[in-house]
């Protein structure tokens, strides 16, 4: 698992140099997957976008998710203020987890990283549960409602077996692209932005696809 932040600035092909994320606005995944080829060398298969409703109703469907915070966060939150979550083990519900991801006014983008990936193992865990197999159905029924994919029931149902060889998410290798990896500069247009090193990312990606 490899996360690149939103402010990555690369060249976007047929384009011109822009955030990572405009890829997809700008010509949906396959341009994405072009974006992260050219730049990276590495070209991603298919795609899974999860909409805010979908986030929250899978997690809630789930009975919650179990989150390894790694770092207490304390940011605001829609109704509470101030809201603060300890380091540890954190029970969250889907609304409680979406807050988590997606805090951003006293951290920065390298730090919502992190959080995503915990929330994401936190979900494989709870899929991985007899609890999480026993809802595949519920599940799907979601999934096809609120998530758009080029995965079809026929794709994902050959991954339970891989998921059951795996064990547990503790098992998979994850990795981000962070200070270590980019110079932040700011264009000529005033946006603020990461220029990446290549050679660092792409000894990250070399760890990530076990090519020495």
């Amino acid at each position: 698992m490899v996360s690149f932040p939103r402010d990555l600035y690369v060249y976007i092909p047929g384009w011109y140099y822009d955030r990572i994320n405009t890829a997809m606005y700008r010509g949906g995944f396959p341009l994405l997957a072009q974006t992260l080829e050219y730049n990276f060398g590495v070209r991603v298969d298919h795609y899974v976008l999860v909409g805010l409703d979908a986030f929250i109703q899978t997690i809630d469907s789930l009975g919650g998710i179990e989150v390894q915070v790694g770092q207490t966060l304390t940011d605001q939150r829609t109704g509470f203020g101030y809201y603060t979550v300890q380091a540890g083990t954190v029970h969250m519900d889907g609304a409680t987890a979406l807050w988590y991801v997606r805090s951003r006014y006293t951290t920065s983008d390298f730090d919502r990283t992190r959080r995503q990936q915990e929330v994401i193992q936190a979900i494989a865990a709870r899929l991985l549960s007899m609890d999480g197999l026993n809802k595949a159905d519920e599940l799907y029924d979601i999934y096809s409602k609120y998530v758009i994919s080029d995965l079809k029931w026929r794709d994902l149902a050959p991954l339970v077996s891989v998921a059951t060889q795996i064990g547990s998410p503790a098992n998979v290798q994850h990795y981000y692209i962070g200070s270590g990896q980019v110079v932040p500069w700011t264009t000529p247009a005033g946006a603020m932005v990461l220029l990446p090193q290549e050679a660092a990312i792409k000894s990250i990606l070399r760890q990530a696809v076990g090519i020495p």
